[in-house]
Order: structure tokens, then C-alpha cells, then sequence
């Protein structure tokens, strides 16, 4: 157990501590330092909604105390349990460690309400181990984060990683363009981003005469579109390397460095220690996967982890094996859209509509309709001018059957998105459920995602639809 000298603002119970992390030098040491007590800490991100929200996970686990920086004091519902980055230090100092703490961190909620992964700091440190043998880091190397390290992709890829290889750590307090820009001029090698990082970054290296030093560029958080992977390889000078994970099961597969040329969606071979399997087997299936870093379980729900009988995690994500041991993801079995009693994947329909050149964003989704059935919705960033008629035309045109091409669409500025870069499902489903539907033969209009608007083929063009 934790000890606590008299006056101590850190309870010893096995109540967590709530760190929010906005990435600053002072969040990162509070960070270590807590870890180093044996302490429970639930990592956040700075602007997070989860300790005002009653009902969220976070608030269910009752934690004892939440440490940040000063200007987040008052979100907090009970400032007397709230210290700040420097306040904690005087606290962990009193501390002495006792036991092997856990990493707590909040799910993405892309499937259901975010819900609480528990993690010996064992597990998170032999994770980062294996960062650190996959990329080969030692002290000459400095890891350069555009990603928040209170996702498990930002800690232990890039902050408990670094520690355990002697390599440098340069961390973005606030994501930016400039700072990034900055990190690969002072010589970093080694650059987590997300897909929409990589998305931006091209824009700038564009204007760039020469490459930056790295040696390993890293993407996770979703697919990477071929066409970013190769600018972002041209102005980078090294490939982009998807790798795929998750909270729950921390690294499972990689690209390996001496590949330069892989297969369109295949996200790579099993990380070290990872075993993989698909079910139904010989074919697409459910990927189950085993890791040396396997969660312990959920925080605040009963019982161990979710395994199967032989220790293997059900990831819900559908995918394929080929005969060479890469993994290619078809999408969420969760996601899957009913239509008709045919199984329609929705990231394929956004991938089609995203190679329209009017399509700026997209996000396709199944919407409940009469029955069991489902209908399609897709949510799109149109360039002005472009019409509903002008997209379903376009799907057609690309070999998508009637009952595949989205039955409504709607019309908004720009997707929410989180932290990591990656679609903020439900916000785009609470924004655009229940608006208006207008005849769309003219051209559209974007709106604020708030206010988005739907638009529906009209006449002969909605026929393709039912």
C-alpha cells in the first residue's frame, strides 16, 4: 500500500489518481513520478468532458484526487481534491512505493460509451519494451509525439518507451503545425502521428528543401490513405509505417522497416509475442489476438478480462491473414450495416466517396429504419457546387450495387474529430440525427456540423436507393 506522510493530499487507498495530461515537461514528470509511487493513475487528455459528466466511467471510479494544470482547477467538481502539476511533486516525494501500480486509460468509445482499461505499469513497460525493440531505440534517438500521451499509442509508443530506451522525448504540449516543424529540425528520428497528422504535414513539406532526420515515421489511429503515405514518404524521407493496436490489447501488428512496398490495408505482421488468429478461420473473419500486454480488465465492471477460454481477445475488428502473416482489416463487425439482409461495410463506401474529388471528408454510417433493417447515411465535406445527385451518380459509376450506396446524405463544414485525428462518431451522429431532408437536384450548401443539414436523392435518382 501507499504510505502518506501527515498533511498529504494523495490518498493510500486503491482509489485512482485522475492526471491531466495536456503534454506539457510538468505533466510528463507528474506522470513518472506517480507511476514511480505505485500509485493508480487514470490518464485524460487536459480538455476532457469526463469529470463534469455524471454518468461517465471516469466519475463512477470515485478517484481520490485529480492532478493538472492550474487553469482546469475549476472544471473539477470538488476542488479540494484537485492539485496541480507542482502541488503533486511536493505530494509524490512523500510517497513511498509499495506495490505495482495501474495505468488506467479511457477507451476511444467508437463502438459504445468509453469505458476504463486497467493495466499493470508491469504490462505498460513491457509494451514500451517492445516499441523499443521493433523500432530499435536506443539513446542516440529522440521520439517526437504529435499524438496525446494519455492514449496508449502517445505513452507507451512514445513517453514510457523513450524511457526504457535511453532515448529523448520531444513531446507537443498543444498540437501545431510549428512545433512539429520545430521537433523535426532539431534532429528528431522517430515521429508518432496519426493519419490526419501525416494528412497536414504534407501540405508544409511541400515548401521544404530538404528532408528532417528521421529514420522511423509511425501511423496509428485508422487507415492511412496510400496517396498520404506516399507524399508523406517523399517530403519525410523514410516510409510511413502503419502499425495497429489497441488500448486493450496494446501493440499487435507492425510493418516492418525493411519493407518499403505493402499491400493497401494491410496494417502488418504480429508485433513480437503477439499471436493472431481469424474465426471463422480461412478466410475473413473476427480477428482475435493474444498479447504480452493484455489489459486486466475493466475498471468499475465485474470480473477479469474479456478472453476467450484459451487467453485470446475478441478485437471486433474483421480482417483477413495471408499466407506471408500480413493482417489486412476490413472494418468492425460492429459497423457492418444491415440493408436489406445484406451486410454492406461502411469504411469501404467512405473510401469510394472520399475518391471523389469534391469530397473532402467523409464518414459513412447505418441509421435504424423500419424493422431490423438499417438504412446508409453518409456525412460529407463537399467542395461548394457539388450536388447529392452528382455523389450517388459517382457510386454507381464505381460498381456499387443500389442497396450499397448511402440512402441519405447529409451536409455539413467540417467532422468532428478527437484528439488522435479520428472521426468523433458520436458527435456526428448527435449532430446530424433528426434534421431537415431537402431535394437535392441543386447544388449544396456546407453548414455547421451542429446544423447539419440532410439531402436525399430525389425523382429517378432516389429509385437506386430503395
Amino acid at each position: 500500500m501507499l504510505s502518506v506522510a501527515a498533511g498529504g493530499r494523495i490518498s493510500a487507498d486503491r482509489s485512482p489518481v485522475v492526471v491531466r495530461v495536456d503534454g506539457s515537461a510538468e505533466s510528463i514528470v507528474t506522470v513518472v513520478g506517480l507511476a514511480l509511487t505505485g500509485a493508480d493513475l487514470l490518464l485524460i487528455e487536459e480538455e476532457s468532458s469526463y469529470l463534469a459528466d455524471p454518468g461517465s466511467a471516469l466519475r463512477r471510479l470515485a478517484p481520490s484526487t485529480v492532478v493538472g494544470p492550474p487553469a482546469t482547477a475549476p472544471d473539477v467538481p470538488d476542488p479540494s481534491t484537485y492539485l496541480t502539476y507542482e502541488e503533486c511533486r511536493g505530494e509524490f516525494r512523500r510517497l513511498a512505493a509499495g506495490r505495482d501500480g495501474e495505468i488506467l486509460q479511457m477507451t476511444s468509445g467508437s463502438t459504445g460509451e468509453p469505458r476504463v482499461v486497467r493495466q499493470p505499469l508491469r504490462h505498460v513497460l513491457r509494451g514500451a519494451r517492445a516499441y523499443g525493440d521493433v523500432l530499435r531505440l536506443g539513446p542516440g534517438d529522440t521520439l517526437l509525439t504529435a499524438v496525446p500521451a494519455a492514449h496508449s499509442f502517445g505513452l507507451v509508443g512514445g513517453l514510457m518507451a523513450s524511457l526504457v530506451s535511453g532515448a529523448g522525448l520531444w513531446a507537443l504540449p498543444r498540437f501545431g503545425l510549428r512545433p512539429l516543424l520545430e521537433g523535426l529540425d532539431a534532429g528528431a528520428t522517430v515521429l508518432l502521428g496519426t493519419p490526419l497528422v501525416y494528412e497536414l504535414l504534407i501540405r508544409v513539406l511541400r515548401t521544404r528543401n530538404r528532408p528532417p532526420a528521421l529514420r522511423v515515421a509511425l501511423s496509428s489511429g485508422g487507415p492511412l490513405a496510400p496517396t498520404v503515405a506516399a507524399e508523406a514518404a517523399s517530403g519525410l524521407g523514410v516510409p510511413v509505417r502503419q502499425i495497429y493496436g489497441s488500448t486493450e490489447t496494446g501493440l499487435i501488428a507492425v510493418q516492418p522497416g525493411h519493407t518499403e512496398a505493402w499491400p493497401a490495408n494491410a496494417v502488418g505482421v504480429a508485433a513480437p509475442g503477439v499471436g493472431l488468429r481469424v474465426e471463422p478461420p480461412g478466410g475473413e473473419g473476427e480477428l482475435l489476438v493474444r498479447t504480452p500486454t493484455l489489459l486486466s480488465g475493466y475498471a468499475a465492471e465485474p470480473g477479469g478480462p474479456p478472453l476467450t477460454e484459451d487467453g485470446f481477445y475478441r478485437t471486433g475488428d474483421v480482417a483477413r491473414i495471408d499466407a506471408d502473416g500480413r493482417v489486412f482489416l476490413i472494418g468492425r463487425k460492429s459497423t457492418f450495416v444491415n440493408v436489406g439482409g445484406r451486410k454492406v461495410n461502411p469504411r469501404r463506401i467512405e473510401r469510394i466517396l472520399a475518391e471523389h474529388p469534391a469530397v473532402r471528408e467523409v464518414y459513412v454510417h447505418g441509421v435504424a429504419a423500419p424493422g431490423a433493417e438499417e438504412h446508409m447515411e453518409a456525412v460529407v465535406v463537399p467542395d461548394p457546387g457539388t450536388t447529392v445527385a452528382d455523389l450517388a451518380r459517382f457510386c454507381r459509376t464505381r460498381g456499387l450495387l443500389p442497396y450499397e450506396v448511402p440512402h441519405r446524405f447529409h451536409v455539413v463544414d467540417r467532422l468532428p474529430r478527437t484528439s488522435m485525428g479520428k472521426v468523433d462518431r458520436r458527435r456526428v451522429r448527435a449532430a446530424t440525427a433528426g434534421t431537415a431532408t431537402d431535394a437535392a437536384t441543386g447544388p449544396t450548401t456546407s453548414v455547421p456540423a451542429a446544423q447539419g443539414r440532410t439531402t436525399e436523392p430525389s425523382g429517378s435518382e432516389d429509385q437506386d436507393h430503395e
